[in-house]
This record gives structure tokens, C-alpha cells and sequence, in this order.
């Protein structure tokens, strides 16, 4: 661990810890936890928010149409500019789009409906594919509360 740290950091240490103290000075860490912020909801305040056009995201995204499918579509729709940011870095791991939009999201935003496991399961998203798998839900309740828990989800522990 000590190796990496100082393959990555080694020859910037000053420098890092110029910005850190800097960033702490402007919000300090005691701040941060107090409001319960953390790097997702960081991001979305020095980003702001973007204009997510549910209807053009849908248009720009490829998946299926079975009823699960269209509730997805019906929920996003629902959602306010904030949870629409939220979904889409849960599912592509950035809070914005690229400079043209949806047309040039790269992988193309994709929702499968998966028929293994249990309607009971949080939906999981492959960043790196911009794809979002949900369980073949029961109603179109069950997946709003299913989605907004797990994008309620501040992290797994992982650093």
C-alpha cells in the first residue's frame, strides 16, 4: 500500500497537500460529515445540477419495452433534477453528460430487465457499460422504492 501511495502521490505530495488544505480551509471535514456529504453529492454541487430530458434519455437508450421497461421510463419521468442526476451517476458514474447530450453517451445508456434473482433485489448498474439491470419488478411502486434505496445508498465501504 505504501508503494502505491508513493508511485501515485510521490512526486505531487506538495502539491496535494496545498489543495487539500485549501479545499479543508473552504469546507472543512467536520463540515462535510455534519451534512452528511459525500463524493456523490460533492460532485453534484460543484457540477450542479444538469437538465435531464427524461423523454430524450429514453429516445438515446436502448433496453426493451416489456412493462418493467416502461415503468422505469414512467419513474424517471416522476423524478426530480436532483434524483435524475443521481440515476444517471448511479448507472454511468458522472452526474453530467458529454457535450452533446445523450446522443454522444458513449456507451449508449442501456436497461435490461433480468429474469434471475428476486423482485426483492436493488437494482445494480456496469459503469462502465452506462447499463442499469433491475429485477423484474412486481409494480411499478416496488421499483421507484427499490431505485431510490439504492441510489440512497451513500457507498459499500470500498475506498
Amino acid at each position: 500500500q505504501l508503494l502505491c501511495e508513493d508511485y501515485l502521490c510521490g512526486g505531487i505530495r506538495l502539491e496535494i497537500q496545498c489543495l487539500l488544505h485549501g479545499f479543508w480551509d473552504v469546507l472543512p471535514l467536520e463540515v462535510m460529515h455534519k451534512c452528511a456529504l459525500g463524493p456523490r453529492e460533492l460532485s453534484l454541487m460543484l457540477s450542479g445540477f444538469a437538465s435531464l430530458d427524461p423523454d430524450e434519455w429514453r429516445e438515446h437508450s436502448t433496453g426493451g419495452s416489456s412493462r418493467v421497461h416502461n415503468w422505469f421510463w414512467d419513474v424517471v419521468r416522476e423524478f426530480d433534477a436532483e434524483q435524475r442526476c443521481l440515476l444517471l451517476h448511479f448507472t454511468t458514474g458522472s452526474s453530467r453528460l458529454p457535450p452533446g447530450g445523450f446522443t454522444q453517451l458513449k456507451p449508449t445508456f442501456t436497461v435490461l430487465v433480468c429474469d434471475s434473482g428476486s423482485s426483492q433485489h436493488l437494482p445494480h448498474a456496469h459503469t462502465c457499460a452506462n447499463q442499469i439491470t433491475l429485477p423484474r419488478y412486481e409494480n411499478c411502486e416496488q421499483l421507484r422504492s427499490k431505485l431510490l434505496l439504492a441510489l440512497s445508498t451513500r457507498d459499500f465501504g470500498l475506498v
